[in-house]
């Protein structure tokens, strides 16, 4: 767990994400990523930490952006 490694002292400045399955609970946000309120508060731990994010499934993708990927988890989360 990236937040864990984290707030026990590891630095990391930029994480990739790349792939994130759907199941119980998670919604859809992009083409490869699927979140829960879990993930979402992860994630906005880790941004406040000042991690940034490299949002793609293959290095050939164009970056997605976490901003709009974690609006569009919690709206969607939201209505579920």
């Amino acid at each position: 767990d990236v937040l864990t490694a984290v707030e026990g002292g590891v630095d990391i400045k930029e994480l990739n994400v790349g792939s994130m399955a759907h199941s119980v609970g998670k919604v859809v946000v992009s083409k490869v990523l699927s979140m829960g309120q879990e993930d979402v508060e992860a994630f906005e731990k880790l941004e406040q930490k000042g991690v940034k994010f490299d949002v793609r499934k293959v290095p050939n993708d164009s970056r997605d952006n976490m901003d709009d990927i974690l609006k569009k988890a919690k709206a969607e989360l939201a209505k579920a």
